[in-house]
């Protein structure tokens, strides 16, 4: 029966995953193979590494790009030399057509003033946007919320908690200035890397920029606490005792206070412009730290007392290599069963706030949550709904049983 379960674990996330790795290949609005004026080309297959809206850098496919109407553009056999090769399913997720509105098409219907191989095999939402290449779509949303935003949180998380559970309220000792140093450099490396580059943040073609603002926040504060060492040793200064238990657990009760989605819709209100995709998976990370964290304190609190820990310590080993030699790696393993439940918890919560509006336009029709916000429109679109809904719960259920298995092999 165990081996049953984790088999079909096994297939149904490797089923999301091929969706989301192949989405582009699966669901694309642009030809995967085409001959313009004898020459090959390519361009649905470059979105696998670029926005699929920045200019193409070849004469024929710019042309097409900056004709009035692109979404029947790229889809008219006479801009070509010979019928391009389209994916399974004809349209990019989230793509609509504003010379021919398509909203709440049927299962199976042809796009309007299109050919037949144009057709939208599970209809369209609201905004017209094909559903199946939403549900294509959304797999890599779903998986991509729930690793990036569960990878922040674990960070967080695991840091603190091994932190509180190990040193505790008396054990953590650190000289005063690295200390200070480090507390100063955080608003320092949010001033430069978020405040100081909005600009460059609000009109960011591409997650670039994010990654050179993360870049910014991490050098910052590396370069600053490093100053505070070298001034510590040059001046000698006494070392500072952190109860850094104590404000572990304080940190994690305003955290648990806070409640997570009326949170984000208020940071989302805050926002100028619509919120991106990296904007929801930060916020996600930052509000699920807590039950890891707690997790790993409470599991160093008990590994701390064994004997192989206190023999690491009668023999003369240092705190920090007993920690990361002996205790730390015994407390991650049961971690990893916390961290796949809050994914699942990850999932439904970007799918609430998808359904909420969170995102905009830029998550419209290309996430889960989003497709079952047109049901709120017409509640007769079942098929908009059943395959969202099925979709969601599916992956749910599935990471769910996969934290079963193994909280199980911990026992």
């Amino acid at each position: 029966m165990g081996k049953k379960r984790f088999q079909s674990v096994f297939w149904v996330l490797g089923f999301f995953l091929a969706l989301a790795l192949l989405r582009d290949v699966l669901a694309n609005g642009r030809p995967l193979y085409c001959k313009i004026g004898g020459e090959v080309y390519f361009p649905g297959l470059r979105s696998l590494w670029a926005d699929k809206d920045l200019p193409y850098s070849e004469p024929a496919l710019r042309k097409i790009q900056q004709l009035p109407h692109t979404f029947e553009a790229w889809k008219d056999d006479k801009n070509y030399d010979e019928p391009p090769v389209f994916a399974l399913v004809p349209f990019c997720p989230g793509e609509y057509s504003r010379q021919n509105p398509a909203s709440f098409l049927h299962p199976g219907q042809i796009h309007p003033g299109m050919s037949s191989r144009f057709r939208h095999w599970l209809g369209t939402d609201e905004g017209g946007h094909d559903v199946a290449a939403g549900i294509i779509s959304g797999a890599r949303i779903a998986l991509l919320v729930s690793l990036l935003s569960m990878g922040i949180a674990g960070l967080l998380g695991i840091l603190l908690g091994a932190l509180a559970g190990f040193w505790g309220d008396f054990r953590l000792r650190i000289p005063w200035l690295t200390l200070s140093c480090t507390v100063l450099s955080i608003p320092i490396a949010y001033f430069y890397a978020i405040i100081a580059r909005h600009y460059e943040l609000e009109n960011a073609a591409s997650a670039s920029e994010w990654g050179k603002s993360l870049l910014i926040f991490v050098l910052l504060i590396v370069v600053i606490r490093q100053a505070g060492k070298l001034a510590d040793k040059w001046l000698k200064t006494r070392p500072v005792t952190v109860p850094i238990d104590l404000l572990l657990m304080r940190l994690t009760e305003v955290f648990n206070a806070v409640p997570k989605l009326i949170f984000i819709l208020i940071v989302a209100a805050l926002l100028p412009h619509d919120q991106n995709i990296w904007v929801l998976i930060g916020l996600i990370g930052l509000l699920n730290w807590t039950d890891i964290a707690l997790f790993v304190r409470s599991e160093l609190l008990r590994v701390r007392e064994l004997d192989y820990v206190t023999a690491a310590r009668g023999m003369g080993f240092s705190d920090r290599r007993t920690f990361w030699r002996h205790a730390f790696p015994n407390a991650l393993r049961p971690a990893l069963v916390i961290f796949a439940f809050n994914m699942a918890n990850a999932i439904l919560l970007e799918a609430a706030l998808s359904f909420l509006g969170f995102g905009g336009s830029t998550l419209r029709g290309i996430s889960w949550g989003s497709l079952l916000e047109s049901v709120r429109v017409q509640a007769g679109a079942w098929w908009v709904g059943i395959p969202s809904g099925l979709a969601i719960a599916l992956m749910v259920m599935t990471i769910n049983n996969l934290g079963e298995i193994l909280a199980g092999k911990q026992h």
